[in-house]
């Protein structure tokens, strides 16, 4: 059973479903639209490879302190539809105060050539987790799913490979 939802948001982007699945299932796109992201390394698959299980090590930088790196899995994959991961390790306090935290992103056709994209986050409070969700963890993860959204519309409608 997955972690409760904890915020969702969209973004219609002028591009067709086919760019965007290409850009949300290819891990490394994640380093050409993915706002805090500083590389990605596929762990146990080739590229073009990837499936339910598939894991990979993503840096991110989100400026001060807040340097570091998580691990994730895939733990759905629906082609042209759905894509998710969940969080199994990481180098700063995300699992510390969250349990289970994963993502999701929903694509479908939303007129010609249009593609209407859902980020959903996912995470059950732990710890001090509980305290801090509500005020610091999901302004802060609405934050950045805006910021994820609006930089893979801007990398999408670029029509840059």
């Amino acid at each position: 059973m997955p972690a409760k939802l904890q915020g969702r948001d969209e973004i219609v982007i002028n591009a067709p479903v086919e760019r965007l699945w290409t850009l949300i299932s290819d891990s490394k796109e994640l380093e050409n639209w993915g706002p805090p992201v500083r590389g990605v390394t596929l762990i146990d698959c080739q590229r073009g490879q990837e499936k339910i299980g598939s894991c990979r090590r993503v840096g991110y930088d989100f400026g001060g302190k807040r340097k570091g790196h998580y691990f994730e899995r895939r733990t759905e994959q629906v082609p042209g539809k759905r894509i998710a991961f969940e969080i199994y390790e990481d180098s700063g306090p995300i699992l510390k105060v969250l349990s289970r935290p994963g993502a999701a992103l929903d694509i479908e056709p939303a007129g010609p050539g249009k593609t209407r994209v859902v980020f959903s986050f996912y995470h059950d409070p732990k710890g001090m987790g509980r305290l801090l969700n509500r005020f610091v963890i999901l302004p802060d993860m609405r934050k950045n799913r805006l910021a994820a959204l609006q930089s893979l519309k801007r990398w999408a409608e670029s029509g840059k490979t």
